[in-house]
């Protein structure tokens, strides 16, 4: 039986909402600007090590991996003996991102195919030797006086930057992205979070998980932002 969605606070002053949880594994909002795994230096917290030292949950384990200024929805398995399971319910899940862009792409809907392979820091889009990637994209509302664009991405495939380094590819790159993008930024954050993950538990029930818009979204563009029934 899954438990209600609930908000904690953990050590660092980190928020997160733990969105859906069941006996196997949960679904937890994870903060931009903190990493979803341990990272190099032992002495830096990640989301993972801190989510399972409040909850009480040493074999706590991320399935899925978001980059360090993408925010969103991360999949968690409780125990070892799961993995195999948790892994192919995350394989077969529906993934939607949304995102602020550069710019306002003359297409409102595009499906975006490429291979990509990775590099040092970043990924590139190459014509042999990567893996293939897809994207469709869907452009929801745009802010033509900041000339930016708010839209939603469901990735097919699951590879590293991909959203990221396709919206560079076709002009107009993730709102705060230090990476993929050639423009000087001062923004709070990076414009990408995981919003929505639609999946079949080990029970075969068929679950449907989304996340509030984070505020920093409205408060960039000046206007409240929402995804409509229409949208979704």
């Amino acid at each position: 039986m899954k438990s209600p969605r609930r908000q904690i606070r953990l050590k660092g002053g980190f928020t997160t909402n733990i969105l859906y949880e069941c006996e196997e594994f949960l679904l937890a909002e994870k903060p931009e600007g903190l990493p979803v795994h341990e990272t190099k230096d032992p002495n830096r917290n990640d989301f993972t090590r801190l989510l399972a030292a409040y909850l009480n949950l040493p074999e706590l384990r991320t399935a899925n991996r978001l980059d360090l200024g993408t925010s969103g929805i991360v999949l968690l398995g409780k125990t070892a003996d799961k993995n195999k399971e948790i892994d192919s319910l995350l394989k077969d899940a529906d993934k939607e991102y949304i995102f602020l862009c550069s710019g306002i792409p003359d297409w409102k809907e595009k499906n975006y195919e490429c291979f990509l392979r990775d590099g040092n820091k970043e990924v590139q889009i190459v014509r042999s030797g990567g893996k293939k990637a897809i994207t469709e994209f869907r452009i929801l509302s745009v802010y033509p006086k900041e000339n930016l664009s708010f839209g939603m991405a469901k990735i097919v495939t699951g590879r590293r930057h991909q959203i990221r380094v396709m919206l560079r590819e076709l002009g107009h790159p993730i709102l705060g992205d230090t990476v993929y993008s050639n423009v000087p930024t001062k923004e709070v954050r990076m414009f990408l979070h995981s919003f929505r993950l639609c999946f079949t538990d080990l029970q075969g029930e068929k679950q449907w998980v989304e996340t509030e818009i984070p505020s920093a979204f409205s408060t960039r563009v000046g206007t409240k932002i929402s995804v409509t029934n229409e949208q979704k």
